[in-house]
């Protein structure tokens, strides 16, 4: 089990207010491209997991799906997405990969796949998400550093 960043009291009310939530993993995500740039990879690698906190709040605040699409698709993407940048992060950082105690956040990836193919079900009704989580899905399988156009659109 990965460690959790976030209090649980603010993950609730995260999900609770999307709105503020997608405002947050902005912020967060900025500082920690800011963090990457100066080349602190520690902190950068803090921000990064607290981006996928957040985002992981987003999905699963409660809300009709389909009066919320467009929302849903970035939500999914920037989830995923930030999946990714933890577990860049995590490689690119040393220190992270050889102290003992992080090894459980490189399973950030599994996480994420698990995470998505629970969401499934909730989907079913709206195929153009599902279509997107079983890309995401096998994006995150193969690994793959760029997404494919047909993601976005």
């Amino acid at each position: 089990m990965r460690t959790q960043l976030l209090c649980p009291v603010y993950r609730k009310w995260l999900r609770l207010h999307p709105d503020h939530a997608r405002q947050a993993r902005q912020i967060l995500r900025k500082q920690a491209r800011d963090y990457q740039r100066n080349g602190d990879l520690q902190k950068a690698f803090t921000f990064n997991q607290l981006v996928w906190e957040v985002a992981q709040s987003v999905l699963l605040a409660l809300r009709p799906i389909d009066q919320h699409d467009s929302e849903s698709q970035k939500d999914l993407l920037f989830f995923a997405a930030s999946a990714i940048a933890v577990d860049r992060c995590a490689r690119a950082n040393s220190s992270v990969n050889t102290t003992p105690g992080h090894s459980a956040e490189h399973s950030v990836i599994q996480d994420t796949q698990q995470q998505l193919a629970a969401l499934m079900p909730l989907y079913a009704s709206e195929p153009r998400l599902l279509h997107i989580i079983e890309k995401l899905m096998g994006w995150l399988r193969s690994g793959s550093p760029h997404l494919t156009p047909t993601l976005l659109h």
